[in-house]
């Protein structure tokens, strides 16, 4: 008697697609924060009044866009170790501060960056410790860079405003 043998082929289904690691993800969020940064600088002195300046904001939201999902990517990411959480941690730094609408806020976050660098950094004094906090630290110098990018005209306008100015007085020799 003739034992009979399936002809068809079973495919077995492809492993799910795993989700990219935060570590990959962090390297992405770093990625896009020099065009954030160029592109807030770029606006540097707009005051808001010139609709031929339209094309440069919508880039700088884009870039704005672009680092903040990059930021919640790496957020709904599993971390599995300490730096994956130590990025994270970043990740959700820059998230609050774009996310923010107050000035103190945002200006306590700066300083507290500033003060306590070494709370962000992964613990360790081995060579892979030392290239995350490099990593690390160019997000967070990044971060400095962007909130120290100030309007110059803003600045100009509170000197302007004083009664003591005068524009057509030189100073003295």
């Amino acid at each position: 008697m003739a034992k009979a043998f399936p002809s068809t082929n079973k495919k077995f289904p492809e492993p799910p697609a795993t989700a990219a690691s935060v570590t990959a993800l962090f390297v992405g969020f770093v990625a896009t924060l020099p065009a954030l940064i160029q592109t807030e600088r770029d606006l540097c002195g707009y005051s808001g009044q010139d609709p031929a300046v339209d094309h440069w904001i919508a880039t700088a939201d884009g870039a704005l866009a672009q680092t903040r999902a990059a930021c919640e990517a790496m957020i709904a990411a599993p971390a599995i170790d300490e730096a994956e959480r130590a990025f994270q941690a970043v990740a959700r730094l820059f998230l609050r501060v774009i996310r923010s609408e107050d000035p103190d806020e945002v200006a306590g976050l700066r300083a507290h960056v500033q003060l306590r660098r070494w709370a962000w950094l992964v613990p360790g004094d081995g060579a892979g410790a030392r290239d995350l906090n490099i990593w690390i630290g160019a997000a967070l110098d990044a971060l400095e860079t962007w909130l120290s990018l100030e309007d110059p005209c803003d600045a100009r306008v509170e000197d302007w405003d004083h009664s003591g100015l005068d524009g057509d007085i030189s100073p003295s020799a």
